[in-house]
């Protein structure tokens, strides 16, 4: 497929700054008061009046409104409304027209960035799906150096303003002071959570560009030690060549995941390695950054108390990795630190009233949509600016399957969706069980329902093996080789050992889907290992209850998803040639 550069459309017109927007004041000079905070923690409510919306690039979406009514502008953004600094503009178009896009996928990719850099700019929460990494990444860059600057500039700016207010007679006012408050509790103000070195490395050197150009020129501390410990191959073993497109790229760079990093930007220097408590931007991962505010590396929760900026990027990759560690995060951020070590007259009320939540953007960027994220952000979201989830409608990946096949849908009905895995495993056992094949294997996105169905199992005495994320290699490859030769009946595996490993699995008669997989690639990857013979239909077995709706329509796509949940029969077949 080719591929060409997009071009900007706005470039010519980004050398003006236009001064007539001014996101940042507005950001910060909103009021909210004890029943604007109310309004902004109530989600129920402001989930009955969202609005739903096509947005151009990003499609279906739902506008959750702040403490006031806004409206998405459609149509051909002019850079220069932005009222950004021109440089960063410049730099910013620079990377935006450097990445390859498809052809056909040329319109949709100018439309998406565009929208997502004008929500961007105005300090909307944003939960998007999106495939341009390196799009949506040089614009949240720009964005974060922008919100930096201007926050220096406002802090230098008080700071003489209150030199020149004390040496007059009798010092500066009550009012001079508190016109001056700028500042949070600790510096830290952007959090940028991402799974791998590889992608701090990617984002860390976006940042450069967007201060220093492309020319490279411009100081950066501790480089050498920089691309020693964050870069990594970027040459495929030979024996991975066969490997799908997406588990290629995962295996391309540093994967390491326990990391965290400090930035400070001090006029055009960026310092790398910088002590948290006198850094900008935090970049972690999600494991690196927990061991420091609830694990052996510290209790240090105050240095994400007073963060204004919250990207959570490559979402999806962070729920194979252990989601407990960014909600754990999420519960800690915004919180009051026990102590104060700073100017007490400089910090802003907001923080005082405990309101900041109120006055922080967040940003999630995934390649497909899950309902833990949609219910991270919506649990999480109290900006006043509003919120914007993306809902695009899915293709599906059904198109994906290569062989005959026959899909059972067994629905079964859940009221509280606390009961759900209780309700999923009860099922599983009185109506899936008994209907059991040898050369089965059961699918099993969650570990803790891994674990739960594995007990079942060795109670019951069944003839199975096991291919989890925590097992050595040699007992993995003993465990397919096991059941390749039928000395073990059924195979259950993880979505997450799958995930990091996409190994193949020979002798396959039968799949059972516990529950959908996360990624809506899996289900045809697995149904495509069939052994079975190809005379005969292969059964696939899938459980699923309306609180799998996302996962359904990632797979399925969002009309047979639709005619799925609508159908009233609690057992369903669908039938491919």
């Amino acid at each position: 497929m080719s591929k060409r550069k997009l071009n900007s459309s706005e470039s010519e017109s980004s050398a003006k700054v236009s001064k007539n927007v001014d996101n940042f004041t507005e950001f910060w000079d909103q009021n909210v008061d004890s029943l604007g905070s109310a309004h902004l923690a109530d989600m129920k409510a402001r989930t009955k009046s969202a609005q739903k919306v096509e947005l151009p690039g990003i499609g279906a979406t739902s506008i959750y409104k702040g403490t006031q009514d806004f409206e998405v502008q459609t149509g051909s953004l002019d850079m220069s409304t932005l009222g950004w600094n021109e440089g960063i503009v410049e730099n910013m178009t620079t990377m935006l027209e450097e990445t390859e896009v498809e052809e056909k996928e040329e319109m949709q990719v100018e439309d998406e960035r565009q929208t997502i850099l004008k929500l961007t700019a105005e300090y909307r929460d944003l939960l998007t799906i999106s495939k341009d990494q390196a799009g949506y990444r040089s614009i949240y860059c720009a964005h974060i150096i922008q919100h930096l600057i201007r926050n220096k500039n406002l802090i230098i700016g008080n700071k003489r303003k209150l030199e020149v207010a004390s040496v007059k007679e009798g010092g500066a006012d009550e009012e001079t002071i508190e016109s001056c408050r700028d500042s949070g509790f600790v510096r830290p103000v952007v959090l940028i959570l991402c799974p791998f070195k590889k992608d701090a490395y990617d984002i860390i050197n976006r940042l450069r560009k967007i201060i220093h150009g492309d020319d490279g020129k411009g100081e950066v501390w501790n480089k050498n030690r920089f691309e020693e410990e964050y870069s990594g191959p970027t040459e495929l073993p030979t024996t991975r060549a066969d490997f799908p497109e997406d588990h290629k790229e995962l295996l391309l760079g540093n994967n390491d995941d326990a990391f965290r990093i400090g930035i400070a930007l001090s006029k055009k220097v960026l310092k790398l390695y910088e002590k948290f408590e006198k850094a900008d931007i935090l970049v972690c991962s999600p494991l690196g950054l927990r061991m420091i505010l609830n694990g052996d590396d510290g209790n240090e929760s105050h240095l994400i108390s007073s963060i204004n900026l919250t990207i959570v990027d490559r979402t999806d990759i962070m729920i194979q990795q252990n989601w407990e560690n960014v909600q754990l995060i999420f519960s800690h951020l915004h919180s009051q630190p026990s102590k104060i070590d700073v100017d007490i007259s400089r910090v802003r009320k907001l923080y005082l009233d405990g309101h900041s939540k109120h006055f922080s953007q967040l940003l999630m960027f995934s390649r497909y949509s899950h309902e833990l994220f949609t219910s991270l952000i919506l649990q999480n979201s109290q900006n006043h600016r509003g919120l914007v989830v993306a809902k695009p409608k899915q293709a599906g990946t059904l198109n994906d399957i290569e062989i005959p096949l026959c899909q059972e849908l067994h629905k079964f009905e859940v009221k509280d969706p606390n009961e759900t895995s209780d309700l999923r495993f009860k099922y599983f056992v009185d109506k899936i069980m008994p209907t059991m094949i040898p050369r089965t294997v059961i699918v099993i996105p969650s570990y803790f329902d891994f674990v739960r169905v594995r007990n079942h199992l060795k109670k019951a005495e069944e003839s199975f093996v096991m291919c989890h994320e925590y097992a050595s290699r040699s007992k993995l490859d003993r465990a397919r080789e096991m059941f390749y030769h039928e000395r073990k009946s059924y195979l259950v595996a993880t979505e997450r050992w799958y995930f990091f490993n996409r190994r193949q699995l020979t002798g396959v008669h039968r799949l059972i889907f516990y529950q959908l997989p996360s990624h809506p690639l899996f289900y045809s990857e697995f149904i495509n290992m069939s052994d079975a013979d190809t005379s005969q239909r292969f059964l696939a077995v899938l459980l699923l209850c309306k609180y799998d709706r996302i996962r359904l329509e990632n797979t399925f796509g969002t009309e047979m998803a639709a005619a799925v949940m609508a159908n009233k029969q609690t057992v369903q077949a669908i039938v491919s040639h």
